[in-house]
């Protein structure tokens, strides 16, 4: 029955993502270095759809950890995040693409998981 009902969730989320005109995505980028975010505040408003480009310029892999954002927005593909789906790891001179549309207003903390203890942390707030 769980299996069922995870099944047909995903098959929303996908008919769902399915609706979204991604080649009008607009692109944001944001630069991963050894300990820090650029820019480190991201601006999105709700219901536009977003590739977010991520690049790792740094010589550690980095996350950008977001969990309560990663969970409050539409996905076009949930695979390029870890399986928790509150994260994405990039490896050094690497990068990875993001594409969603934000549903709430509100800000979102995220972090690189391994190195917010050096303040690599930044806020995204959507309007």
């Amino acid at each position: 029955m769980r299996i069922a009902l995870v099944a047909a969730l995903g098959a929303l989320l996908l008919l769902a993502a399915a609706d979204t005109d991604w080649s009008k995505a607009e692109t944001v980028t944001i630069i991963e270095r050894d300990y820090v975010f650029d820019p480190s505040n991201l601006t999105f408003r709700a219901g536009t759809p977003y590739r977010l480009h991520v690049e790792n310029q740094g010589k550690e892999n980095h996350e950008l950890t977001a969990p309560t954002f990663f969970q409050s927005v539409e996905l076009k593909d949930p695979r390029v995040l870890n399986s928790q789906r509150t994260e994405i790891l990039v490896r050094p001179g690497e990068q990875q693409d993001i594409y969603f549309v934000a549903k709430q207003p509100g800000r979102y903390p995220f972090t690189c998981a391994d190195h917010d203890w050096a303040g690599m942390t930044g806020l995204i707030v959507v309007q």
